[in-house]
């Protein structure tokens, strides 16, 4: 899918044609890609390019916005329960393909959200038309995403709960706990894009760090490893600060954001896990490998 001329034969469409605008988003991939690199985020995209082109009519007009996003205009489409299936199938069709591009331990909730609008019962005119799709998108993303919403009035005017909302007077009443917010990966998910939004709007910066764990001797289960890394995450948790963030991202591995970290810190905090790995005893028993980035504005796009 190219950007090309889209844009002329998508302005040309909407103010002749019938049918559904909608923009496609897949869901945290900024996220799937600061933790599995992008190298296998770049495997996702071109995998769910595919199953869009699969699903889609040969003559719809389909375009990458750049990045996650994508926009159809799905020629003829009046049935949005039509549309409501072709969602399914995009997101049953990536969770299947999910194993062969990063194996069977994946705990990262990946699909898509799309935002639509019926033409021309909501307009002609393209820019419009995206803006309310758009509308319809936002919506979805605010309830969590992995759902699609169609374009109404009372859509854009009706003020939504942002789940967040629910997650932080939930962590105020938690806050006399110890050591960072370990969080479920949906929860995670939440305060990762709040956070990847915050650095870009008030020029702040944060460290991303990945912890992974590897067996060393052959004596050990697997069950037996599993409840070992989970223990040390325990140790990660007491060594950082009430405002750090972290997840168990995979059986042997932790993903952790630092806001407003330096890479000074950064390199203290890993110096930090390593000496309670050795005094443990647990490197005897698995290698830590810990890789450590800083989250700068315009570095990373905002999630």
């Amino acid at each position: 899918m190219s950007a090309g001329n889209v844009k002329e034969r998508l302005i040309q469409a909407c103010s002749t044609e019938d049918g559904l605008l909608t923009i496609v988003n897949l869901d945290n991939f900024h996220m799937f890609n600061d933790i599995y690199g992008e190298d296998l985020g770049k495997k996702l995209l071109e995998v769910c390019v595919r199953i869009i082109d699969s699903v889609t009519e040969g003559d719809d007009i389909k375009a990458s916005l750049g990045g996650d996003e994508f926009v159809i205009f799905c020629r003829g489409l009046k049935d949005k329960n039509e549309l409501v299936e072709i969602h399914e199938y995009i997101n049953e069709k990536i969770n299947e393909s999910l194993p062969s591009i990063v194996g069977a331990d994946n705990n990262i909730s990946v699909g898509v959200s799309m935002g639509a609008v019926l033409i021309p019962e909501e307009g002609t005119d393209y820019e419009e038309l995206f803006e309310k799709a758009d509308k319809a998108l936002d919506f979805v993303k605010q309830s969590g995403g992995h759902n699609i919403a169609f374009y109404e009035k009372q859509l854009s005017d009706k003020k939504y709960l942002n789940d967040l909302e629910n997650l932080s007077k939930e962590m105020d009443e938690n806050s006399d706990e110890r050591g960072c917010m370990w969080l479920s990966h949906a929860d995670f998910s939440i305060l990762y894009r709040f956070l990847r939004r915050y650095i870009e709007t008030y020029k702040k910066s944060a460290c991303k760090m990945l912890v992974t764990f590897s067996p060393v001797r052959d004596d050990v289960s697997d069950d037996e490893f599993a409840q070992i890394v989970k223990g040390f995450g325990n140790v990660i948790n007491a060594a950082l600060r009430r405002s750090d963030i972290m997840m168990q991202s995979r059986n042997n591995q932790f993903f952790l954001l630092l806001p407003e970290m330096t890479e000074e810190t950064m390199i203290l905090i890993s110096e930090r896990f390593k000496k309670r790995w050795k005094e443990i005893g647990l490197d005897s028993v698995m290698n830590m490998n810990i890789e450590g980035e800083i989250i700068t504005p315009n570095v990373d796009e905002a999630g």
